[in-house]
């Protein structure tokens, strides 16, 4: 079964009702339960996920709705996922994280990186040969904005091309960062291939290892995003809230109601028996 993370889903349901659309309306017609929604680590099947963008697309008219769910995406849909790419010590070890441990956030597109003379590229290979523009909108401008981040570098700086889909929106929003658009049959990035070579100026060797080996094993009911809270807490200063929210949390609460539960103390005091 073809599946996406819940988060995913109310990423796209809290664009909507920031947008003025009936949220509640849309998550019910398109068969999503408002239980499977209340996890960050609940999977959603795909069909729904599917029909939830048709719908969007149906009431608000606007065929780049998915392309304002950048500021969204990385955020909140990949998991604590971006934490380990942050910590990658290159932007050749980070894309590869991202390849190998798409599937356990969405297994409905996958992404390879590959090398071919001197490029270098990332194409994104959707699970149905014609999903629904939107989500992959939002991957492109994702990736494209959050990649040269990593390295310090601006998109345009990053990329010879990006390329999309005639079906996608996301061209002109490329295009206004100075990014040359290419169009063909799957979406894709690519970049000289000596920028793999790029360190990333948050490389973390050991968090990076330990996010590496939780991963590996990762499995969506075990709740290993706390895990990965308690590395953030020791590694930063990154506010609480902001730690829940890029976990998945909607209400930090509920974040520091479960790092209770699971190890018997609050964040703020693990973060403070941690530096003492």
């Amino acid at each position: 079964m073809y599946y996406a993370s819940s988060a995913f889903a109310r990423t796209i349901l809290s664009h909507a009702a920031h947008s003025g659309l009936p949220a509640e309306h849309l998550r019910q017609h398109a068969g999503i339960s408002a239980g499977l929604l209340a996890d960050p680590r609940q999977r959603v099947p795909a069909l729904l996920v599917e029909r939830l963008w048709a719908e969007c697309e149906r009431i608000s008219n606007e065929p780049a709705f998915g392309c304002e769910l950048v500021n969204g995406m990385a955020t909140h849909c990949l998991q604590g996922m971006n934490i380990l790419l942050d910590s990658a010590p290159s932007l050749d070890a980070s894309l590869r994280c991202f390849s190998q441990y798409l599937p356990e956030v969405t297994n409905y597109v996958s992404a390879d990186l590959a090398v071919a003379g001197p490029r270098a590229s990332l194409t994104l290979r959707p699970a149905q040969s014609e999903p629904h523009h939107f989500g992959l909108d939002a991957a492109v401008l994702t990736l494209a904005r959050n990649v040269p981040r990593r390295v310090g570098m601006t998109p345009a700086a990053l990329f010879e091309r990006v390329v999309v889909t005639r079906q996608q929106q996301c061209g002109r929003f490329l295009e206004e960062w100075g990014v040359p658009v290419h169009y063909a049959e799957r979406p894709g990035l690519v970049l000289a291939r000596e920028a793999l070579d790029l360190p990333l100026p948050g490389a973390n060797p050991f968090l990076h290892q330990s996010l590496s080996l939780q991963w590996l094993g990762r499995a969506p009911e075990t709740g290993d995003g706390l895990q990965l809270a308690r590395h953030w807490l020791k590694a930063g200063d990154q506010p609480i809230e902001r730690i829940a929210e890029r976990l998945g949390y909607r209400q930090p609460s509920n974040f520091i109601r479960a790092f209770r539960k699971r190890f018997g103390i609050t964040p703020k005091q693990f973060r403070l028996s941690s530096h003492a």
